[in-house]
């Protein structure tokens, strides 16, 4: 009987197991409104760090929905948050543009700049000098 139960419920798990990477698949084809809607259901389904960082990311440079960085600083600082170092440099951008916690930003930035060229290039926009 544990068998028949496990047999029909382990197909049934791989339903939701890819909704990130179907989702990455919907935002590289520029497809980017079923791919909010697919990196919210991998937030859901599967609690992807992942799915919080790319929200995050859409919401800010309004990548298929409106921009909106305000939005974006709750996804990112979810993704950082749970591990993900490049959101770091994507919420001292959102900080930035929201003109709110610019030491923190900038604390986010020189972090984020030991592993990633990204808060490199978003430092530079914004004037923002990092320790070597």
């Amino acid at each position: 009987m544990n068998k028949l139960i496990l047999g029909l419920l382990l197909p049934l798990s791989f339903l939701f197991a890819d909704s990130f990477r179907d989702a990455m698949m919907e935002y590289k084809s520029g497809n980017f409104t079923h791919a909010k809607e697919l990196f919210e259901l991998s937030i859901k389904k599967e609690n992807s760090v992942q799915g919080y960082f790319y929200l995050g990311k859409m919401y800010l440079y309004g990548e298929g929905v409106e921009a909106n960085p305000a939005l974006a600083i709750p996804y990112l600082e979810q993704a950082v948050m749970k591990g993900n170092i490049k959101a770091k440099c994507y919420l001292a951008e959102a900080y930035l543009k929201n003109k709110v916690k610019h030491d923190e930003a900038v604390s986010l930035l020189n972090q984020g700049a030991k592993d990633s060229v990204t808060c490199k290039d978003i430092a530079s926009t914004y004037n923002i000098l990092l320790n070597s």
